[in-house]
């Protein structure tokens, strides 16, 4: 007898689903904002959404189940820890989706549940902030910060697969003027030349262009006020001290638009972790 599947043709094997989109939804209007921008992520991305839901929240959720009677939806209700139960549900998640401010949150503040899903997520985190025009998708660009270090690669990547159609993707590095240090700060073109050559190697390749900027990270971020998404990592140190780096928060903090932080994959993190 035969063996059938020695000749597989691993072709005809469907691909496996994307993992779902997580969003966390307490019935505020930012709460609202994520629960949209979460809905629409899901859909161009072909996932599920898993919505956890606290405080009043059924008229939102029922405009939705009618607004995308194509997606799949599943509802879950939060315990009274909702970073606990969003972080758990993190973990089988392609991305986790929140606002940036909620019911309690006063007008200036952030949210205290957002850099805690930020620090604790298995997953990419999306914090969703900013201008009207932006969360309407109105400026066709996504903007992605490089710095040199080992994660940019990662972060091209996946800024590259969240390119809307007809989206353009800017890759910015910012570095003071007047900084001494190692050849990276010394000829900083380079950084956005490696950066380059990554995206060159994708397919389908991302339109794209580079941006060198003389201020600061924090500054730069204040001053990218016409994209639709913005792309950092979590920061070097997060693995070490279970915390997000400065420029992330000042993402979360200050970005005109919705923030996309990327995790680190847990096999580099196990990796440096034994080093």
């Amino acid at each position: 007898m035969s063996d059938q599947s020695s000749s597989l043709d691993p072709s005809t094997v469907p691909a496996p689903p994307p993992s779902p989109v997580v969003v966390g939804f307490d019935g505020s209007r930012w709460g609202r904002a994520a629960l949209f921008w979460a809905a629409d992520h899901a859909v161009r991305t072909g996932s599920e959404l898993d919505v956890w839901t606290w405080g009043e929240t059924d008229d939102e959720v029922d405009d939705l189940t009618s607004g995308y009677p194509a997606l799949r939806v599943r509802l879950h209700r939060a315990g009274p820890d909702p970073v606990r139960d969003l972080e758990a549900a993190s973990l089988r998640a392609g991305t986790l989706v929140v606002g940036y401010q909620g019911r309690s949150t006063s007008p200036l503040g952030l949210d205290g549940l957002v850099l805690a899903l930020v620090d604790v997520a298995a997953c990419d985190t999306v914090i969703v902030r900013g201008e009207d025009s932006a969360l309407r998708g109105a400026h066709q660009r996504v903007t992605v910060l490089v710095s040199g270090g080992e994660d940019d690669a990662q972060v091209l990547v996946r800024a590259a697969a969240v390119l809307g159609g007809g989206s353009v993707l800017r890759v910015v590095h910012a570095i003071p003027l007047h900084t001494a240090g190692d050849a990276l700060v010394s000829n900083p073109q380079f950084v956005l030349d490696h950066a380059a050559h990554l995206l060159d190697e994708l397919e389908p390749r991302p339109s794209y262009a580079t941006t060198l900027l003389r201020f600061h990270p924090h500054e730069a971020i204040g001053r990218e006020t016409d994209s639709d998404l913005l792309v950092v990592g979590s920061g070097d140190h997060h693995d070490l001290t279970g915390r997000c780096g400065s420029v992330t928060k000042a993402a979360v903090h200050h970005a005109s638009c919705p923030v996309l932080i990327v995790r680190r994959p847990p096999s580099r993190i196990r990796l440096e972790a034994s080093q």
